[in-house]
């Protein structure tokens, strides 16, 4: 094998290595993206009873949470009427909690909703999870409030109320907006105006990353597949190299020396006679 082809070998190889090196990763990289944020229910437990309002709900994620990102809380219910309850506001406690306090209606089992983004830049929501839910049984004389026949928005007019509320409800309501508004002011204080939720562009973009990364990772492997066929055909181009001298040599032979012919009759006659003349003798007259 020359020097040549023997360096040329050693880059393909490096070649080859750097390109697999790449595309572990390209994969490294896209594993922890996939991996999103996990939020689980920490207040009420979930399956839990409640008695006593205004009920603290609470989540809690595994990554920090963005203060400054879309976030909100409401609870639905009771059971499977489309009613739901709070203000939409939510307030971030040790950098991984989202909570609010909630007065809710009638007796039953509600759902909470939420929604947050993490660290990562991944908005999460309580459609990603397995359903929160928990049963309001309240004491007597526990205020409740009428239900807004819309999820309210943090920081936007409430919706219209479920018609039919009780007097009862009416004034727990009015209670239930003092406390929110009142947990609510924090937030307006440290943040200023709320943050405009994610538009269906943002998850537009986020999906487009992830294709444009799925393509990368296409690429990279199509083109080591390429790297490692070019690499065996040198491979086997070298071996064919190496054969052929030693080929070469088994079958070819040195022929012996021959003495050439004279073409003149002349010269054939006086060789004959010089070689009787010098290995012979010559007979007596």
């Amino acid at each position: 094998m020359t020097q040549k082809t023997s360096t040329f070998r050693r880059r393909a190889g490096g070649a080859v290595a750097a390109m697999a090196l790449a595309l572990a990763a390209s994969v490294a990289g896209a594993l922890p993206a996939s991996a999103h944020t996990q939020v689980t229910p920490s207040a009420p437990e979930p399956g839990s009873t409640v008695t006593t309002g205004p009920v603290t709900v609470a989540v809690t994620a595994t990554d920090p949470i963005l203060e400054s990102g879309h976030k909100g809380i409401v609870v639905k219910g009771p059971d499977d009427e489309e009613l739901y309850y709070g203000d939409g506001c939510a307030t971030v406690t040790n950098g991984g909690t989202l909570s609010s306090d909630v007065t809710l209606g009638e007796p039953g089992e509600y759902t909470v909703i939420w929604t947050l983004v993490a660290e990562d830049g991944h908005q999460q929501s309580s459609d990603d999870f397995e359903p929160f839910t928990f049963t309001w049984q309240p004491d007597a004389g526990e205020k409740t409030a009428p239900g807004y026949t819309e999820a309210p928005v943090c920081g936007e007019d409430a919706p219209e109320t479920a018609p039919g509320s009780a007097d009862e409800s009416e004034s727990g309501d009015t209670d239930a907006k003092d406390d929110t508004a009142e947990s609510a002011a924090p937030d307006a204080t440290a943040e200023g105006d709320a943050p405009a939720p994610l538009t269906e562009n943002d998850d537009e973009w986020h999906d487009i990353g992830w294709l444009i990364a799925a393509a990368g990772i296409v690429f990279l492997a199509a083109a080591l597949v390429v790297l490692i066929s070019v690499r065996r055909k040198m491979l086997a181009d070298d071996d064919e190299t190496e054969d052929a001298p030693a080929d070469d040599a088994a079958g070819t032979s040195t022929p012996e020396p021959t003495s050439p012919e004279p073409d003149d009759p002349d010269e054939r006659d006086d060789n004959s006679s010089t070689g009787r003349s010098d290995g012979g003798t010559t007979p007596s007259a």
